[in-house]
């Protein structure tokens, strides 16, 4: 089986409420982190180490997160390691700083708004422990014949790009050694999964992963 990951949102109450909301810069539209072939940080201007203002007390206990944009693959730096621990994916991980939202007016001012100069330094009120996973290689092996999307398949459907919920079943084909952990699929507009890593982060009690099994 071969999955979608999610961030979990069970634990958030009201609409438009995110565990971690950007820093905006010039250019974080376009900051998406998911395209092997792309450095985001030439192509859009971003800042070496990511910046987002969060609720510090969900993100002790998360593992994946929750983020505005919604695109943006954000997990603890074990999660990372629980993946890496499954079998070698070539990626890159994007330091990240999540700043607790009481410091918001001081890091984050003026129209429109953009990171200030202040520095926060207090322990209390940053979590380093989370990065954003880019992969760095592409692995072709959807089989465009047999993956179905409106009752034909992918190839003669006329789409370009597949979400989750687009095709009624995706067909794989399963390279020589196995999948890796986590996998960029040309065609698809989500990171896949392999079952050997839900079942390691479930075995490593990972929290705020929400898996969806591709039909």
């Amino acid at each position: 089986m071969i999955y979608a990951l999610n961030a979990d949102t069970s634990h958030i109450e009201k609409e438009d409420v995110f565990d971690a909301t950007i820093i905006e810069f010039d250019g974080f539209e376009r900051a998406m982190f998911f395209d092997p072939d792309i450095d985001y940080h030439q192509l859009c201007g971003a800042p070496p180490v990511m910046e987002f203002l969060g609720d510090l007390k969900n993100l002790a206990w998360l593992d994946h997160v929750f983020t505005s944009p919604l695109n943006l693959l954000l997990m603890s730096k074990r999660m990372m390691r629980v993946l890496e621990s499954v079998g070698p994916f070539r990626h890159r991980a994007i330091s990240t700083v999540i700043y607790s939202s009481k410091v918001k007016k001081l890091v984050y001012a003026g129209y429109p708004r953009r990171r200030t100069s202040y520095q926060v330094q207090d322990p209390s009120l940053r979590n380093d422990d989370f990065v954003i996973l880019q992969l760095a290689e592409r692995l072709d092996c959807l089989d465009h014949d047999r993956t179905l999307v409106n009752g034909t398949s992918f190839r003669k459907s006329g789409e370009t790009y597949l979400g989750v919920e687009d095709a009624q079943h995706f067909e794989f084909r399963k390279p020589e050694g196995g999948f890796p952990p986590v996998f960029f699929v040309p065609g698809l507009v989500f990171y896949c999964f392999s079952e050997e890593a839900r079942r390691a982060c479930e075995q490593a009690d990972l929290k705020g992963l929400w898996w969806r099994p591709l039909p």
